[in-house]
């Protein structure tokens, strides 16, 4: 019983810090820690309401749609860690991002100028969209959008 309140302690304190989901914390506590006794104690958190993935996810992506990010690079973050892809569709019909106005916002916040028929410069502008997680009409709208505005 020592050992378990032992792992309470210590999640808890990271979990007063920000949100982690599950994945995270058997992350970084597996080594340390025996994985059963991790265990019934990260299942005891979480029917406590200490340790939610949901909760974790709403955090997460708003703070990665605050930055600007596309849903391919959302996803794809969440992916890495464990997060099922069914709670992230939930948590985004909740905030229903517009992913072409995102992407318009991550272009102004890099560039000031549009490419005016310099492919080097479009590619550039493309390739920065892309590596961000928007889809290749959201990044072409965003560039062309932003032509539009300048003349």
């Amino acid at each position: 019983m020592e050992i378990q309140q032992e792992i309470k302690l210590a999640v808890m304190r990271l979990l007063a810090r920000r949100d982690y989901c599950r994945y995270e914390v058997e992350q970084k506590y597996a080594r340390k820690y025996p994985i059963d006794d991790l265990d019934m104690v990260l299942d005891a958190l979480e029917q406590d309401g200490y340790l939610s993935d949901e909760r974790f996810v709403g955090a997460f992506v708003r703070n990665k749609l605050s930055q600007s990010y596309g849903l391919k690079r959302i996803s794809f973050d969440l992916k890495q860690k464990k997060i099922p892809d069914s709670l992230l569709m939930r948590v985004l019909d909740e905030l229903d991002p517009d992913w072409f106005e995102l992407a318009q916002d991550a272009w102004a916040r890099r560039f000031r100028e549009p490419p005016a028929g310099d492919y080097k410069v479009f590619g550039k502008q493309m390739r920065y969209l892309l590596q961000r997680g928007f889809s290749m009409d959201e990044a072409r709208s965003a560039i062309e959008s932003a032509g539009e505005i300048e003349d």
